[in-house]
């Protein structure tokens, strides 16, 4: 396939009516998209291997595999193909909090094919565009709490093994070579590039983790830096760094120069940050967390990123609901940083992108001594700039 040719879109549910009219509906855009279906997770995993996939689009609730295995399996295989969920068993809290996670594409069944087609499109062209990615282990663990789900995920990372225990949702255990319960579990999530099986069967386990997911997070990562920290007693200077996608060796088509040129750009501005006292970071990012450019400093910033859109997306949704308006910026003191992430959307729609409007999420992160009044100006300042770099 040529990078002008169709995309490959899998789908995957047990409805055998519902997979027919899809691959009907696309039948009129075979120039643009061919469309592969799977009854279950465990096809889909073989359809994966012999052929190359751009996108998947799955149910959660499936026979043999569902949609949480199959996603899992991904993340071993193919950690890299973008995912859409779809459920008719969810529930309006399922699919809000999905939304507010800020991490995955979510459709509830049932739904019309125009409104699939244009999330099918709209994700290829992402992911196209660096600008969308696979699962992460954060996502999974986000999906599976939004859902209720219980079950084990057993972890892989660097050789070492963990498991991790949810009932209904919510962490209840974990273990890692001597380490349980908490401790495990903020172990765990602070891993990088795991290989994840999600387990079957009853969860039979007492409560050993009070903290909740949201905040094992929080804190994992907040350990990680602390042990990064540690490891960097030098401490050499960090620059900026661009997510230039498209720069593999054989030559960089048009669009790949001008991407990096405007990533190149907003590198430019995201310096006006670093004049900050206390300055430890700051990165622009797509709204579900996907780094765009990155001004590197002691801190994970594309995990901080996917959390602080997560809160922010919270804040916006409920500054609407109350009234108020679309809230703007959230700003998050922590005992060892301040972290702003500021939302500029020029878009009509108040939590949605739109073609031709840029909407960035801009995070900053400060120690915690820094001045907070003069970096507020700044964020305000800075993320103005950046518009003109990403208009889509």
């Amino acid at each position: 396939m040529t990078a002008t040719g169709p995309k490959t879109v899998l789908v995957v549910d047990d409805e055998d009516l519902f997979l027919r009219t899809i691959t009907d509906g696309f039948a009129a855009h075979s120039h643009r998209v061919n469309v592969l279906t799977a009854p279950n997770g465990k096809a889909a995993t073989e359809i994966l291997a012999r052929c190359s996939v751009d996108l998947v689009v799955t149910d959660l609730k499936m026979p043999e595999m569902d949609g949480f295995g199959l996603i899992a399996h991904m993340s071993r295989s193919c950690p890299d193909v973008p995912v859409i969920v779809m459920t008719a068993f969810g529930t309006p809290d399922v699919e809000t909090r999905l939304e507010q996670h800020g991490v995955v594409h979510y459709l509830d069944k049932p739904l019309d094919f125009p409104a699939l087609a244009r999330t099918v499109f709209d994700a290829l062209t992402a992911s196209a565009s660096g600008h969308l990615v696979g699962i992460t282990l954060p996502t999974l663990l986000q999906m599976v709490e939004a859902d209720r789900k219980t079950c084990t995920m057993r972890i892989v990372s660097l050789g070492q093994v963990g498991f991790l225990y949810f009932k209904a949702g919510e962490p209840v255990d974990a273990e890692v070579g001597a380490l349980r319960g908490e401790p495990a579990a903020l172990a765990i999530v602070g891993w990088e590039q795991p290989e994840i099986e999600i387990l079957g069967g009853r969860v039979q386990r007492p409560r050993q983790i009070e903290m909740s997911l949201s905040q094992l997070l929080l804190e994992g990562l907040r350990q990680k830096d602390e042990s990064e920290r540690k490891r960097k007693r030098a401490g050499g200077a960090s620059g900026a760094h661009t997510i230039a996608p498209g720069s593999e060796a054989g030559g960089m088509d048009t669009k790949s120069n001008r991407m990096e040129a405007d990533a190149m750009a907003a590198s430019d501005k995201l310096k006006e940050l670093a004049g900050i006292e206390g300055f430890a970071g700051a990165a622009v990012y797509t709204p579900t967390g996907e780094p765009l450019v990155t001004m590197a400093g002691d801190h994970h910033l594309k995990e901080v990123g996917v959390l602080a859109n997560h809160v922010l997306l919270n804040a916006q949704k409920a500054s609407i609901e109350m009234g108020t308006g679309r809230g703007q910026q959230v700003h998050v003191e922590a005992e060892r940083a301040h972290i702003f992430v500021r939302c500029l959307n020029e878009g009509t729609d108040p939590l949605k992108s739109q073609p031709g409007k840029a909407h960035i999420h801009l995070v900053l992160v400060l120690k915690s001594d820094a001045a907070i009044g003069l970096a507020k100006l700044r964020v305000a300042s800075v993320i103005e700039k950046l518009a003109e770099d990403f208009r889509v």
